[in-house]
């Protein structure tokens, strides 16, 4: 984490000819890519973007972001208090229940994004973003409902930190990708897509989509 501040201080500690501070919105939906369903996930940041020429442009950002995944419906085995599945007394099949996980959880995100802006009108622009993302995991809120695993009222519900009781893992990279469009005023509209090349829990690999919106202090 101090050498995900580092960089972003470096960064916005360059001096060039143009610097523009961004804040930045966005909010959409978040899984991940195996075996899961979407749940809200939201954005709010800022950063500096700093021109090249008349089409490139770079921009390192802190974000703060929310996001996580759920596993609903999942059928599991009803067990007894020593832990021995269940048993129709007249089928003498299996019985089932219906386990429901869902996670939240937040994160601070450094996107170090390339951007080339396409003119079409006086101070209007097309913009395409692309660029390597780190993030480090704060904290996180898993829900369970329905495991038959355990005892007393946890069979009913439970909750735990993903991240200090569970497998889920702190550090994140990835790449972001997006497109939008500049009005004049300085308000971005766009859709920006996100993918994790680690895995958060061994296994899976977080995922993003989300309308965002960012508005830029343009200097004199």
């Amino acid at each position: 984490m101090k050498k995900i501040l580092l960089i972003f201080i470096l960064s916005i500690g360059i001096t060039a000819q143009a610097q523009h501070l961004q804040l930045k919105v966005g909010g959409g939906l978040a899984k991940l890519d195996k075996h899961s369903n979407a749940v809200p996930a939201w954005r709010l940041g800022a950063g500096y973007e700093l021109e090249f020429d008349q089409h490139w442009t770079f921009s390192p950002a802190l974000v703060f972001a929310i996001k996580g995944w759920e596993n609903p419906d999942e059928t599991v085995y009803k067990k007894d208090s020593e832990g021995n599945i269940m048993l129709d007394p007249e089928t003498l099949k299996p019985l089932t229940g219906v386990k429901n996980t869902e996670t939240v959880t937040y994160h601070v995100e450094m996107p170090l994004l390339f951007n080339y802006y396409l003119r079409t009108k006086e101070r209007q622009y097309v913009v395409f973003s692309a660029g390597p993302y780190l993030a480090y995991g704060i904290s996180g809120k898993t829900k369970v409902k329905g495991d038959t695993d355990r005892q007393g009222a946890e069979r009913y519900y439970y909750d735990y930190d993903p991240f200090k009781d569970g497998d889920g893992k702190r550090f994140e990279a990835g790449v972001q990708v997006g497109a939008g469009y500049q009005f004049s005023n300085g308000v971005t509209a766009g859709v920006d897509f996100i993918y994790a090349f680690t895995k958060v829990d061994g296994q899976r690999k977080p995922v993003s989509v989300l309308l965002n919106f960012s508005y830029l202090f343009r200097g004199k």
